[in-house]
C-alpha cells in the first residue's frame, strides 16, 4: 500500500498567501452576551421552528458490487477460510456495518447488475456456473442471492435489489421478486382452485431459506444511459413501463421501483425520461429516482488523481467540486417537478464518493481499490450535510462503495483489515437517523477555488458537456436536526449539528445561536488530525479516529466553539 507523502507538493503556508485566503478572513465579531474578548470568525444560527423534514436513516446506506475486491475477499471468504467468518461473510465486514447502523444494502451492482443472471448464484456451490462478469473478471457466482440476503440478515439492514434490464428480459425481473417474495406454505390462489404452495417459494426453502426475504427495494436497471444498455431516455422510459406495469405482491405495502435517473447532472436526461414516462396515461409504478456523482480526483479527468499525493489546490477542488452535489439534487428535482402528472417521486443517490486512479490500490486484481484519507472524511461530511439540508427530496443514498472499492469505509485483503476515515464521519452522523432536519444558517468567509477555472464534467467520462467552473468553496458549512427526547417529552429535546471546516490552516471559532431555545449541555465529537493526507492502513489502523471536543461555555441559547482547521465535528445540544 502506497504511503503518505513526507510533504505536500506546495508550502501550506505560501499557498495560502498566495490565493488570498488568509487576507480574506471574515471580519471579527463580539457577541454581548460573552465576554468583550472573545471574538468569532464565523456565525451559524439554527431555526428549530423552521423543519425541512425527517431525515431519512436510508441516505446512509451502502452499496456492493462483483468489482475488484469487494465480495471476493472483502464481503466473501469463504466458510473454510481461517479469517474469521460467519457463514462464509468476513466477520469484521459485518461488525463495522452494524457499527454504523448499515439501514440498506445494495446489489449485485452497478454495471455488473446488467450482466448478472440470479439464476446462476442458486443452488450447491459446487454446482453454480463460473461466468464473465462485466469488469472482465471471472465469477465464481459462490457468492449470490442466498449468501446476500444472509449478509443483510447478519448486517440487519434492508436488501436493495438491482435488476438487470439490459440482458434480460421483464419476465425474469418479476419471477426474481416472485422467488424472494412468495410466503412459504399455501398460497392461496384467489380463484376457485385450492391453495397450494409456490413453486418458486418451494425452490427457495430447496436452496436454503423457508422465509421470503421480503425485498421492497428494487432498482430498474443500472445507469441505462451507458453501461446499462446505451439507451436514450425514451427508450428507457419505455422499458421502465414495461418492467413495472405488472409484478407480482404479496404485500398491502407496494414495491418502491427505482427508475435510472441521469449521469450525475444531466438535467436533459431527467427532464426528457419524466416526459416519455408520462407519455402513456396509465399510472407510473414510481417510486425514486436514481442518481450517481462521483467527484474525480482530478479537475480535468474523471475517476483520476491520486487518494494521497494530493496539493492543497487540488484539496480545495475536490471539495468544491464534491459541494456540487447540492446543484445535482436540486437541479434534478425542479425537473421532476416540471413534469405535468408528476407523482411524489424522491431522490435515490445509489452511488456517490471520491473516485481516484490506480495509484494506492492494494494489487492488481482488487479494482479500484483505493486509500482513504481526511480529504475524504471531509467530502463525507460535506455530502451527508447536503442530503440532512435536503431531507425532503433524498430518500436514499448508497456511498460506493462499503469496503475495497472507490470511497469505502473498509480495506481488507485476506486476513488484513482496516477502517477508514470515511467510517468514522458514518458512525458520528449517527444521531441524525431518522431525526426532524431543521434550518440552519452558516455565515463564514468563502473560500477561492484555486482551480475554479476548470470546466465541470456534467457526469462520467464528460461525453455529454460541462457546467461552468466552480470558483468558491463555502468556509464553514453543516447541517442541523431535532430528536425528541428518549422519554418522548417535549423537553429536553436533542439537537445534533454537524460542521465542517475545511480550512488547512486556520481554526473557526464560531457563535451558534438557537432561535427560540436555551442550551441545557453539549458534548461533542471530532475528527480531525496533524495533515489532511491522513489515513488509516494495515500498519497503522488508529491513525485517524474521532475523539471528544470540549465545548465552549453556554448562555442562554447560544455558545460558543472553535471547529479545528481541516474538521468534521458532530455537537450534541440537548435543548430546554
Amino acid at each position: 500500500m502506497s504511503q503518505i507523502l513526507s510533504e505536500t507538493l506546495t508550502s501550506r503556508r505560501n499557498f495560502l498567501q498566495a490565493s488570498g485566503l488568509i487576507a480574506s478572513a471574515a471580519v471579527l465579531h463580539t457577541s454581548p452576551l460573552f465576554s468583550q474578548s472573545t471574538q468569532v470568525d464565523a456565525h451559524i444560527e439554527i431555526m428549530p421552528s423552521e423543519p425541512i423534514g425527517t431525515i431519512s436513516p436510508e441516505i446512509y446506506s451502502h452499496f456492493i458490487e462483483h468489482l475488484g475486491g469487494v465480495i471476493y475477499d472483502g464481503v466473501w471468504v469463504g466458510e473454510n477460510s481461517k479469517i474469521p467468518n460467519q457463514s462464509g461473510i468476513r466477520t469484521a465486514f459485518i461488525d463495522a456495518m452494524r457499527a454504523v447502523k448499515a439501514p440498506v444494502l445494495r446489489w449485485p451492482g452497478g454495471c455488473f447488475a446488467d450482466s448478472y443472471d440470479w439464476h446462476d448464484g442458486l443452488g450447491p456451490h459446487a454446482k453454480r456456473p463460473p461466468r464473465t462478469g462485466f469488469w472482465n473478471q471471472q465469477e465464481s457466482n459462490q457468492y449470490g442471492l442466498h449468501e446476500f440476503m444472509r449478509t443483510c440478515r447478519a448486517i440487519g439492514c434492508k436488501p436493495y435489489l438491482a435488476a438487470n434490464l439490459r440482458t434480460q428480459p421483464a419476465r425474469d425481473f418479476y419471477l426474481e421478486i416472485e422467488y424472494c417474495n412468495a410466503p412459504a406454505g399455501d398460497v392461496p390462489s384467489n380463484s376457485a382452485a385450492p391453495a397450494v404452495p409456490n413453486g418458486l417459494a418451494a425452490m427457495r426453502a430447496a436452496n436454503g431459506d423457508r422465509e421470503p426475504f421480503n425485498v421492497d427495494l428494487w432498482g430498474v436497471g443500472n445507469e441505462s444511459w451507458g453501461c446499462g444498455g446505451n439507451l436514450t431516455p425514451e427508450e428507457y422510459a419505455t422499458e421502465f413501463r414495461r418492467f413495472t406495469a405488472w409484478t407480482p405482491s404479496y404485500s398491502q405495502t407496494p414495491l418502491r421501483f427505482v427508475a435510472v435517473g441521469p449521469n450525475g447532472d444531466d438535467v436533459d436526461w431527467t427532464t426528457r425520461l419524466f416526459k416519455a414516462l408520462y407519455t402513456n396515461p396509465e399510472r407510473r409504478h414510481l417510486w425514486g429516482l436514481s442518481i450517481h456523482y462521483y467527484t474525480s480526483g482530478t479537475a480535468t479527468r474523471f475517476a483520476d488523481g491520486d487518494a494521497l499525493r494530493f496539493n492543497d489546490a487540488e484539496y480545495y477542488d475536490l471539495l468544491t467540486r464534491g459541494s456540487l452535489m447540492e446543484k445535482v439534487v436540486t437541479d434534478h428535482w425542479r425537473a421532476m417537478g416540471n413534469t405535468p402528472g408528476q407523482p411524489d417521486v424522491k431522490l435515490a443517490v445509489d452511488e456517490w464518493g471520491a473516485w481516484y486512479g490506480d495509484g494506492t490500490r492494494l494489487g492488481p486484481q482488487y479494482n479500484l481499490s483505493q486509500q482513504s484519507t481526511m480529504r475524504d472524511a471531509l467530502l463525507t461530511g460535506i455530502t451527508f450535510d447536503i442530503f440532512q439540508r435536503h431531507a425532503d427530496k433524498v430518500a436514499v443514498a448508497a456511498v460506493a462503495q462499503s469496503i475495497n472499492c472507490i470511497h469505502s469505509l473498509m480495506l481488507a485483503q485476506e486476513e488484513k483489515f482496516t477502517l477508514t476515515p470515511t467510517f468514522h464521519v458514518f458512525k458520528m452522523y449517527l444521531p441524525h437517523h431518522g431525526a426532524q432536519a431543521v434550518r440552519a444558517e452558516f455565515t463564514a468567509s468563502s473560500i477561492d477555488n484555486p482551480l475554479g477555472n476548470t470546466a465541470i464534467q456534467v457526469g462520467g467520462n464528460s461525453y455529454i458537456g460541462q457546467l461552468a467552473p466552480v470558483k468558491t468553496l463555502a468556509g464553514l458549512s453543516g447541517s442541523a436536526s431535532i430528536a425528541p427526547a428518549a422519554n418522548g417529552s417535549a423537553q429536553g429535546k436533542l439537537l445534533t449539528l454537524t460542521v465542517i471546516n475545511p480550512h488547512l490552516d486556520r481554526p473557526l471559532t464560531t457563535e451558534i445561536a438557537i432561535r427560540g431555545a436555551s442550551i441545557a449541555s453539549a458534548t461533542g465529537t471530532v475528527l480531525a488530525s496533524h495533515d489532511v493526507h491522513d489515513h488509516n492502513d494495515f500498519a497503522h489502523p488508529d491513525a485517524v479516529q474521532p475523539t471528544a471536543t470540549t465545548i465552549g461555555a453556554a448562555a442562554a441559547g447560544k455558545l460558543i466553539h472553535t471547529f479545528p482547521q481541516a474538521s468534521v465535528t458532530s455537537l450534541q445540544i440537548k435543548l430546554t
